[in-house]
């Protein structure tokens, strides 16, 4: 609340410095919408509701409409037509641009601050990276990562979700690409620094004591430090990091140094860490709310002798392969509805080059345009019954022409979907393999900005089916 009555304070004096509405030409046919006051927009309204806000505005106006958030006129646009249309006209009418307090908290010359030649060269050699190679060499180890964990939650009287989930898959980040070793207490601190930084991701760019911008810049300086000293700890020198991170910090036309390395390690961790642990978050809250569901995907693990828990098995996670991975048909339901119902993204950010027309409406050059993955996804004309969760529709012979965009399309689509399926999968494998559980809240209600994450302390009693039969 203290944020929200310094930003109030520092809107009322901008207002009445620079009272005036944003010039537009009246000739554009503008969406519906308000623009809000000068400067701040409607920027304090979303700060307030968040989701909600959206929600609201896509319920009253429909699939386009206008605002005005972090000093940038913006126009949402879900519709899975309208989507395609736009991922399709990449670098033509449109260009990533997120809001000026996230650029600067995720840092020069990443994935998500470049754009044009620079964003291609990065893609392609991650993409070289998250080859199948790359994920079949990585599956032992993820699968035993995630056993072992389930194995510790099974162990305790019980666990918080949300931060039992961050703290796993964070960790898994860090071995997976950045091969980098932290103690306990290391690695807590670093979680909650991202927790710092995801928390004020989108807010306005006020750097001063007290604001989250100026909290979330604090806490990225305080993790390059603490991935410095790690890297100095475990004697790494530039030519031996992994190939992954050393392709997402250099491109033909920069240099490699320690500042873009640390912004690489941040982004890369931030990206795997906090996409994945909102999806196993909400994979976790589905099955318990559907235990039909639960039933489903074990009867189909045992078809193909992997609903036996590993310690039962003598270990030999061998038999999970890649191979059988991609033949469990209910499995991949499972995980689609889960994106679907819950997309760790709710839109991505752009910017206009190009005035053009969508619906009959103007949208101009130079505004921000919010492509709105999470209205797609659950108000599709093409899905029955879109906020429930029910896999079965993916079996559906139209299934195909759902509207499905949690790694969005075209040119800017997230590389690394290859490895957040195999990570997703094994984790819902795990959970029916390793245990029963139940959870304090038998709706959970989650929040989703700018990932799901619950409103409460969700926490969980999970116990081992060891010897079950």
């Amino acid at each position: 609340m203290f944020e929200y009555f310094l930003i109030l304070i520092a809107g009322v004096l901008l207002y009445k410095l620079l009272s005036r509405k944003t010039e537009i030409d009246s000739t554009f046919n503008l969406p519906p919408g308000h623009l809000g006051i000068s400067i701040l927009g409607e920027s304090l309204q979303f700060l307030y509701k968040q989701r909600k806000f959206f929600d609201e505005r896509h319920a009253k106006y429909g699939n386009i409409y206008k605002t005005h958030l972090f000093g940038k006129p913006t126009i949402r646009i879900s519709g899975k037509e309208n989507l395609e249309k736009l991922y399709a006209a990449e670098n033509k009418l449109l260009q990533s641009a997120y809001p000026e307090s996230t650029v600067k908290i995720v840092g020069n010359n990443t994935l998500t601050s470049s754009f044009g030649r620079d964003h291609t060269e990065k893609k392609i050699k991650i993409m070289k990276c998250f080859s199948p190679e790359f994920l079949n060499e990585v599956f032992p180890e993820v699968s035993e990562f995630l056993t072992n964990r389930i194995k510790d939650w099974c162990r305790s009287p019980s666990i918080a979700i949300y931060p039992e989930c961050n703290s796993m898959f964070l960790e898994l980040a860090f071995t997976s690409f950045v091969s980098m070793g932290m103690p306990k207490s290391e690695r807590a601190r670093v979680q909650t620094l991202y927790h710092e930084i995801l928390k004020n991701m989108f807010t306005l760019p006020i750097n001063l004591p007290g604001f989250g911008f100026h909290k979330a810049l604090r806490a990225k300086e305080e993790l390059k430090s603490i991935f410095l000293k790690r890297i100095k700890a475990d004697k790494k020198s530039r030519f031996e990091i992994p190939a992954i991170l050393e392709n997402l910090c250099k491109s033909e036309d920069s240099e490699f140094n320690d500042e873009v390395l640390l912004n690489g390690i941040c982004e890369l961790i931030f990206n795997a860490g906090e996409t994945t642990t909102a999806a196993a978050l909400c994979v976790v809250c589905n099955l318990a709310q559907n235990p039909r569901v639960l039933a489903k995907l074990r009867q189909e693990l045992e078809t193909v002798d992997l609903l036996t828990p590993p310690e039962e098995n003598n270990n030999q996670s061998v038999d999970l392969t890649p191979e059988v991975l991609s033949k469990l048909t209910y499995l991949d339901c499972v995980y689609k509805e889960t994106l679907r119902s819950n997309p760790p993204v709710g839109g991505n950010y752009r910017k206009v080059l190009e005035t053009f027309e969508l619906e009959g409406y103007t949208i101009p050059e130079g505004w921000t345009v919010v492509l709105g993955i999470r209205e797609t996804q659950h108000s599709d004309s093409g899905i029955h019954d879109p906020l429930s969760f029910y896999p079965e529709r993916w079996l559906e012979k139209d299934s195909s022409k759902l509207g499905f965009l949690p790694f969005g399309m075209g040119p800017r689509r997230c590389p690394g979907k290859g490895y957040a399926q195999l990570v997703l999968k094994l984790f819902i494998i795990k959970l029916c393999q390793q245990c029963d559980y139940t959870l304090s809240e038998e709706i959970p209600e989650l929040v989703s900005f700018p990932t799901p994450k619950p409103k409460n302390n969700l926490t969980g009693v999970f116990v081992s089916r060891k010897h079950r039969k």
